[in-house]
């Protein structure tokens, strides 16, 4: 789900404010997909300007501040996020996210919410999850940077918004179940997850239209482990997990839009035997419907 989230943030392109005021607003959304998984979630953001200037590559600096939960069958999270807009092609932000998960069986499939990844070749079957989850806590602390475009800023025009973003994120994530080399399920994933260092990067290109079709983009996405500071280990020779995404943003009354994403995904060919060889596949497609409250 994490990566459906992003694509969220990343489609949000900034608008530059008007009004010097404070801004407060809350999010209601609701993600389904082809896969056997959903989310609820919720946030509230206070938008505060800072060092806003006359021109227009300052008039929108600000520092926004965001809260939210969400819950899944098999998870749940709170997390936070702030912000800085220093200039309006440039943003970083720090963050922090915290969460657990449960472990059972829907129709005969393993739901792996959270657990140590057992590999047993003397057991039917010979892999899963070790325990009922809850049995601990994943954490995560990140930090970003964007860089981000749009013709109709230089260009001003309805027709003329094509937008790009590129964003980069160092982060560290952790499950206080796991010790060592332990690899780890969290939330129905490829259970290969270590409590290491990672980099995250996304590119998108989009345009954005004033109709009732808001926006239809691409983006691709890289997550990549690069470092184990319990063992000392380099995780690079896993290679990167990538994904290509074909989104369309659709704009309802009451503040309401529904985004659709169809998904391909660099798919392992099996985390253990094969040595962490992937192949490209279809992955998803996902839903996600947001209300936005003031």
């Amino acid at each position: 789900m994490k990566k459906i989230i992003v694509i969220c943030f990343a489609l949000a392109l900034p608008v530059w404010a008007e009004d010097s005021s404070m801004e407060a607003h809350a999010e209601l959304s609701l993600t389904v997909s082809s896969l056997p998984e959903a989310q609820i979630a919720v946030s509230h953001s206070f938008v505060f300007p800072f060092l806003q200037g006359d021109g227009p590559l300052v008039s929108g600096n600000n520092i926004n501040l965001k809260l939210g939960a969400n819950v899944s069958p098999v998870s749940g999270n709170i997390l936070a996020d702030a912000v800085l807009t220093p200039i309006a092609f440039f943003t970083v932000s720090l963050g922090a996210k915290l969460g657990s998960g449960w472990n059972y069986p829907l129709f005969g499939v393993p739901m792996k919410g959270m657990g140590v990844r057992r590999y047993s070749p003397d057991k039917d079957p010979p892999e899963g999850v070790d325990g009922a989850g809850l049995d601990g806590v994943v954490w995560n602390a990140h930090a970003g940077a964007t860089i981000q475009f749009d013709l109709a800023a230089l260009f001003p025009g309805d027709w003329r918004h094509v937008v790009a973003q590129i964003y980069n994120e160092i982060n560290f994530q952790n499950y206080t179940g796991a010790r060592g080399h332990d690899s780890w399920y969290y939330e129905n994933d490829d259970g290969v997850n270590q409590n290491a260092f990672s980099h995250y990067f996304s590119a998108l290109l989009g345009y954005q239209m004033p109709l009732f079709i808001d926006l239809v983009g691409v983006m691709f996405e890289l997550k990549e482990p690069f470092y184990n500071p319990y063992t000392g280990e380099s995780l690079t020779d896993r290679g990167p997990e990538t994904t290509l995404s074909l989104a369309a943003d659709f704009k309802l009354p009451k503040n309401i839009t529904i985004m659709v994403l169809g998904q391909w995904k660099n798919k392992l060919s099996h985390p253990i035997t094969d040595g962490f060889d992937r192949q490209w596949d279809f992955f998803r497609v996902a839903l996600i419907a947001t209300c936005r409250m003031r």
